[in-house]
């Protein structure tokens, strides 16, 4: 049996950190940019979330 990917959102961009939301989590998580970069490549998440966002953070 193979794990879906866990569903999160990119919430802001705040200097190199990056501000994630996580379905089973009240506040958001805060992540540095290369923890971001390997979430991003990873299969083990799925990022739902604005678009403008996702390619202002990829810009930095």
């Amino acid at each position: 049996m193979e794990r879906q990917p866990v569903k999160v959102q990119l919430i802001k961009k705040v200097g190199n950190h990056y501000h994630i939301k996580f379905p089973n989590l009240k506040i958001p998580v805060t992540v540095n940019k290369q923890l971001y970069h390997k979430m991003r490549h990873s299969s083990a998440y799925h990022f739902n979330s604005d678009k403008n966002i996702i390619s202002k953070a990829n810009a930095s």
